[in-house]
């Protein structure tokens, strides 16, 4: 792993750090460097697996090149994947990610299946899929929390 010295906001129309790439945050936190597929990101979308070596991402809930229902990450920059489809993905520490208006803080979260981005709240049976725990509820608008991210890299 490396240091962080671009901006975790940082998007780009080449591979400027290199796929699949793990850097460092004096605060902590870990991003990835990553290629987005299927459709845009904004900031705070959830990101599943869309290559097998975790290099590509969607946050595509139906039809796209999602191949596991897990979230791996959260997205930092905004991404028009026809433009600019290269960007960090936060894989560790606090995240503000997008929800669907039900999670309750203490819950563990999953990706949504229904709803490109969005995180939900776990359900029996989807204990594999955690990536974080909900350090709020959620609120406003959009519909926000603040996440502990686990396990995504």
């Amino acid at each position: 792993m490396a240091i962080l010295h671009a901006s975790p906001t940082t998007t780009s129309a080449t591979d400027d750090h290199g796929v699949g790439n793990i850097f460092d945050s004096p605060d902590g936190k870990k991003y990835k460097w990553v290629k987005v597929v299927d459709v845009d990101l904004a900031v705070g979308y959830v990101v599943t697996p869309a290559s097998v070596d975790g290099t590509e991402v969607t946050a595509d809930r139906s039809g796209g090149s999602q191949l596991a229902l897990r979230g791996i990450g959260v997205a930092l920059g905004t991404v028009d994947i026809s433009a600019t489809p290269y960007c960090f993905v936060q894989i560790a520490g606090v995240a503000d990610v997008f929800s669907d208006g039900s999670v309750a803080a203490g819950e563990a979260v999953v990706a949504d299946s229904a709803t490109d981005g969005l995180a939900d709240t776990m359900a029996d049976g989807e204990e594999e899929q955690v990536f974080g725990f909900a350090l709020e509820a959620d609120s406003g608008s959009p519909v926000t929390c603040a996440v502990y991210l686990v396990g995504c890299y």
